[in-house]
């Protein structure tokens, strides 16, 4: 793993990263993470789980971006490609237990939500978040975040951080899935993807590196109410699906400092961990 960027071939896509304007606007913390950029791959997240097996330990995080994934996957097994946005996967180093990652993702949510906003203020103001792992605008989804955990000792391991961006929408997805998405284009006035694709990542992953060193301190606990602000179901009835099946409803109170959803019921306020849970709006399919 080099902090070198693989040359992509110059039509690849009508919008490419710029690898040395990235590296120049990274933070000086940021400054020997390895910046890898391939043209294809099967998953990013796959890509880096298997790099942090047999990597030695190091403090610098990893990111590997791919234009096109070709066996890309989110929670639940569920297809991931998303060739009309940024499909990344950045690799944290953690010197914490795995026990310990409670909260990440919605850690790494916010800190991409403020990432939005670091780079237009009005977008960062429609962005929402879904609990556990979802941003959106207007209810419609604008990106997707999977976690894979890598062990690498008894108080190490790697956060592999798979991350789907729209930046615009996509028919043919929109179609496929049968809803309508959100793209970065809609919400920000003069959005272009050729020219401002390699801001926007840099600013996530600034926001991902301050973010790692408030989790390694105090974990997602100084985050909570942010997050809580930012909730796109806080104070609405809502349904928590496994497998389409509802197993529990209730009305929505934001999430504890564990990352935990508070759910009020009729027995009582209940903290629900995340699992293999999907949250949906209670009259609705959102």
């Amino acid at each position: 793993m080099t902090a070198a960027a693989d040359p992509l071939p110059a039509n690849a896509q009508p919008w490419c990263i710029d690898a040395a304007a990235l590296r120049a606007a990274l933070p000086l913390a940021l400054q020997g993470w390895a910046l890898e950029l391939v043209e294809e791959t099967g998953s990013t997240n796959a890509d880096l789980t298997l790099a942090c097996r047999q990597a030695p330990w190091s403090d610098a995080g990893i990111l590997r971006l791919a234009y096109r994934q070709t066996a890309g996957r989110g929670r639940q097994g569920r297809p991931w490609q998303g060739q009309a946005g940024l499909t990344f996967s950045v690799a944290l180093p953690l010197a914490l237990a795995p026990s310990r990652l409670s909260g990440l993702s919605l850690a790494v949510g916010l800190a991409l939500a403020q990432a939005l906003g670091d780079v237009d203020a009005g977008l960062g103001e429609r962005v929402s978040l879904k609990w556990p792992n979802d941003l959106q605008i207007d209810g419609r989804k604008l990106a997707g975040i999977l976690i894979e955990a890598v062990p690498a000792g008894p108080q190490r391991v790697w956060a592999v951080i798979g991350i789907g961006l729209n930046l615009v929408r996509d028919p043919q997805m929109e179609a496929a899935l049968g809803r309508e998405l959100a793209g970065v284009a809609e919400a920000m006035p003069g959005f272009d993807a050729s020219r401002d694709a390699t801001s926007l990542l840099a600013a996530v992953l600034t926001r991902l590196g301050a973010m790692r060193d408030v989790f390694l301190a105090q974990g997602f606990a100084p985050m909570a109410a942010e997050w809580s602000a930012r909730d796109a179901y806080r104070d609405q009835p809502v349904r928590l699906l496994h497998d389409g099946q509802v197993l529990a409803e209730g009305m929505a109170r934001g999430v504890d400092g564990e990352g935990h959803l508070l759910l009020e019921t009729p027995a009582g306020l209940e903290r629900i961990t995340s699992g293999e849970l999907s949250l949906r709006p209670a009259g609705g399919a959102a």
